[in-house]
């Protein structure tokens, strides 16, 4: 019996069912080989903590064991798996200390383990004090405790100057250490701060041991995608193919998405063919690639592909194609995808489930993406944001907000994504009321009355809705404001015809440290323009390109040429046209020959309505009806004859215009 029992405690444990491991336990104790016989509970205890099921027998076995020596503390939080609980890392090395019957733990190991589930665990507070205590008994030697340390620092915005540090203290330093740091940089925007660590490195300022590796120019080469850095991953993709690393799989991939993400698909397409093999990864990198663009039809033919040379797929590749078929507006292809996955019997997942939801949704048809959210059992509240979301996309606003009842119906949860969509139905369609009724569920909701996003929504609702009193109370009571809800507000002003108030706000923003972006501008610009604030929108335009460094768009142009226009400054506007950055379009034309029709300036506006009839800039109906109007004041009637009958033979058709009063009062 014994020797049986012995054979058994040394095979592998994915053959042991929780049931099979209590009976071998019951066994091991009727024998009395499990607390007498060490050589039989250490094998054991590895058996336990293979096992997520059975952990709480290890931990029992630990409790009641009095023979425990020192390396069954290493077993114990070492075998422990860290992604599936690691609280339970913790949890046990307390015990063992609370025990304490081997003094000291001076295994690093062990330490290491208990790191990563603090991290794991966002537990930044105990993870400081395992760093003090390794510390205090002396395990600094140990390079790989000391990455582990690394890492839990560096993996937060408010710790990365922690993880600086110790990198700056370590003794011993390696790759991987080199790795961790510069993954901190990235996952908190530092981009050109792992780029000059980067740079060290490649002087050996580190040493040899830290010279980089594979993994290195994967971390940076996804940080350059994540943090829109293109040219310095071309810079670095010219280091790989210097130093070998173009040949690997994996740093490939990350070019071949570093390529796709910013539209060099010529550059990712060679990349992909001149790999030596390529896997999984490479054929979703590329059809993630097309569909980014909107060449539905080519990742579809690539995906035939990849099962063409036998290559599987999973999640990726399928939330790829529908991605595809969103993007590119095909229902044909996204039916296509969505009939193979329901042949081959795919499953549909919560994240399948939602890109189906908004492909439908985004090729216009709702009823198929209805149907999607009422086939699937899960009761996630993602699903219905999808769905939401698509109904106010497709302007049906009040089936939208009718999902909320049976949202609350289901005693689902809304998040901020659920909140924010419904607003937008109620913005869209000037729901006043609804509105109203959704604002009040967030203040009565403690998670959501703390979020900044729903609160930056409703200010827009409001001033959408030409309630400006609302917008300012909800804007009032932020506890926190961003860049969003700043913008928010002086739009809201700015739509609203006060111009003042817009500016006002714009200078307060200003005076409480919070930089402007270029949305923020649009909506003081537009404030001025319309307020006949001509010099203050000229100094605030300066400003922006000054000293924020602003690039200007087409918007920002049109509302000081507007600006000008309105206020009779025509030589101006049209100096200012000439001097533009960016080329002139239809809309910015129209302000134009209006501004030289209002002040009798027919001249100006005759010689534009001919210099564009030249470029061919004249599309809609409106550019059509404007050069009419003035060449109609100008007495030329046989040209006003001939701009009429272009619109007439090219069919031209003006937009109707339409509004939605829901609230008299």
């Amino acid at each position: 019996m014994r020797q049986r029992l012995t054979h058994l405690l040394h095979q592998n444990p994915n053959l042991f069912s929780p049931q099979n491991l209590l009976q071998i336990q019951t066994q091991l104790t009727t024998t009395g080989l499990l607390y007498l016989n060490p050589s039989c509970l250490i094998p054991f205890l590895n058996l336990t903590l293979s096992n997520p099921s059975t952990l709480h027998q290890a931990t029992a076995l630990f409790n009641h064991t009095q023979h425990l020596n020192a390396p069954t503390w290493p077993i114990m939080v070492r075998r422990l798996n860290l992604d599936a609980d690691p609280s339970r890392v913790v949890s046990v090395f307390r015990a063992m200390q609370r025990l304490k019957r081997n003094g000291p733990v001076v295994d690093p190991y062990v330490y290491a383990s208990l790191v990563k589930a603090c991290n794991k665990l966002w537990a930044t507070r105990e993870g400081k004090a395992v760093h003090c205590h390794v510390v205090r008994i002396g395990l600094e030697y140990n390079v790989n405790l000391w990455n582990s340390i690394l890492n839990l620092y560096s993996c937060s915005e408010n710790l990365i100057g922690y993880a600086c540090r110790v990198f700056d203290v370590m003794p011993h330093r390696n790759v991987v250490t080199v790795n961790g740091m510069l993954s901190g940089f990235v996952k908190n925007g530092m981009l050109d701060e792992g780029i000059g660590l980067f740079k060290k490195v490649l002087g050996c300022s580190f040493g040899l041991e830290c010279r980089p590796n594979y993994v290195t120019l994967v971390v940076l080469v996804s940080g350059c995608v994540e943090l829109d850095g293109f040219i310095v991953g071309r810079v670095l993709h010219s280091y790989c193919c210097k130093a070998g690393l173009d040949l690997v799989n994996e740093v490939c991939n990350a070019l071949i998405d570093l390529y796709s993400k910013f539209g060099h698909l010529g550059e990712a397409v060679r990349m992909f063919n001149e790999m030596p093999e390529t896997d999984l990864v490479s054929w979703n990198s590329m059809i993630a690639g097309y569909a980014g663009v909107g060449e539905c039809r080519k990742a579809l033919y690539l995906f035939r592909e990849m099962r063409a040379s036998n290559v599987g797929f999973d999640r990726v590749s399928l939330s790829s194609l529908i991605s595809a078929a969103a993007n590119g507006r095909d229902l044909g292809m996204g039916k296509v995808v969505h009939g193979y996955m329901t042949v081959g019997g795919a499953e549909i997942t919560v994240a399948i489930g939602t890109a189906l939801i908004d492909m439908y949704s985004k090729c216009g048809s709702t009823k198929c993406a209805r149907k999607i959210l009422d086939n699937l059992q899960d009761e996630s509240i993602v699903l219905w944001n999808s769905m939401i979301h698509g109904y106010v996309e497709c302007g049906h606003n009040q089936e939208a907000l009718e999902l909320f009842n049976q949202i609350q119906s289901r005693k689902l949860r809304p998040d901020e994504v659920t909140m924010v969509g419904l607003i937008l139905a109620c913005r869209n369609s000037g729901d006043l009321s609804h509105g109203i009724c959704i604002h009040s569920y967030i203040e009565n909701d403690i998670h959501l009355q703390r979020s900044i996003v729903p609160h930056n929504a409703l200010i827009d609702m409001y001033s959408k809705c030409g309630n400006m009193s609302l917008a300012k109370v909800v804007f009032n009571k932020m506890p926190s404001k961003d860049v969003i809800s700043w913008t928010s507000i002086i739009v809201g002003h700015a739509i609203n015809g006060e111009g003042k108030e817009a500016i006002f706000a714009f200078r307060k923003m200003r005076a409480e440290k919070v930089e402007p972006n270029s949305v923020t501008f649009i909506g003081v610009l537009s404030a001025c323009d319309h307020a006949g604030l001509v010099d203050e929108g000229l100094n605030l335009y300066d400003d922006m390109c000054r000293l924020y460094h602003i690039k200007p768009r087409i918007e920002h142009c049109g509302c000081i040429i507007d600006m000008l226009a309105r206020a009779g400054r025509l030589e101006e506007a049209h100096k200012f046209v000439k001097s533009m950055p960016i080329e002139l379009n239809a809309v910015v034309y129209r302000m134009l020959v209006n501004a030289c029709r209002v002040h009798g300036d027919f001249g100006r506006g005759l010689c534009l309505v001919s210099r564009f009839a030249d470029l061919n800039t004249l599309h809609g109906a409106e550019d059509h009806v404007a050069s009419s109007n003035i060449l109609a004041d100008a007495g030329r009637w046989d040209d006003v004859l001939h701009e009429r009958s272009l619109m007439a033979t090219r069919t031209y058709t003006k937009v109707a215009g339409k509004s939605s009063i829901t609230d008299f009062r």
